[in-house]
Formats: structure tokens, C-alpha cells, sequence
């Protein structure tokens, strides 16, 4: 069976590389669901995927995609082939663990939504 290696990013949890069997029962087992796949990156060939019904389920918020969207749940990058998902390239594992090294919390006030990232300085609030 052919393996894959993904960085897989769980709520409250540091990026972490894990080697899978590349079939779509092992990429939904990640999410905890259906997948659904995102290209948010133009720069690199590589896609976000996480749980189709992160809403539905009522699965925790885990990071802030840039300035415009939550990821509910576990989710991981890969890298992108021709026809089909990838091994994240080596290169791009450190730029994305550093991009989601530090857990998030979400809380609602009256301005909206803030997101409090958890760093080894302490806390960062960042509005969303």
C-alpha cells in the first residue's frame, strides 16, 4: 500500500507530520468525516483538507485561514499531484508548522469574533 506524509494540525495541538496509507478511509479517519479540500495557496502546490460538515458536526475551532475563514476540527496539508493528493514536500513542512505552530481559542464579544493565539510568550489576540 502506498503511504503518504501529511502535516496534520488538530485543535489545541502543534503541527505534527504523520506518515498514512493513501486511501480515503485513512484521509476522512483524520478528519473525523467526509473531507473537503481547499487551495488557499497559490504560491505552493499544496491543499488544506478537513471535514466537509465541521458546522454540522459542531467540531471545535481550530485555526484562523488568513483573515476570512475558521477551520472546525483536525485538517492537514498535503501536497498536490497531477490527479491526486500528495506527500507535503519537504520544503513546505516547516513554512506550514510555523504558519500554524501556536493553538488558537475563538471567543464572541461585541466587536465579533477574536482569536487568542497560545504562544510560548504568552497570549496574542488577533480580531477576526
Amino acid at each position: 500500500m502506498e503511504k503518504m506524509k501529511v502535516l496534520l494540525i488538530e485543535p489545541m495541538e502543534q503541527p505534527r507530520v504523520v506518515e498514512i496509507d493513501h486511501t480515503l478511509g485513512e484521509l476522512q479517519r483524520l478528519v473525523g468525516g467526509c473531507i473537503a479540500a481547499t487551495y488557499p495557496w497559490d504560491e505552493d502546490y499544496v491543499a488544506l483538507v478537513c471535514n466537509d460538515n465541521g458546522i454540522a458536526e459542531g467540531l471545535q475551532p481550530n485555526r484562523m485561514l488568513e483573515d476570512y475563514d475558521i477551520i472546525l476540527g483536525s485538517f492537514f496539508i498535503c501536497g498536490l499531484g497531477e490527479e491526486d493528493f500528495t506527500s507535503i514536500p519537504d520544503e513546505l513542512i516547516e513554512k506550514y508548522t510555523e504558519k500554524f505552530r501556536w493553538p488558537e481559542l475563538f471567543l464572541r464579544d461585541e466587536d465579533g469574533i477574536q482569536c487568542l493565539r497560545l504562544t510560548d510568550s504568552g497570549i496574542e489576540v488577533h480580531p477576526f
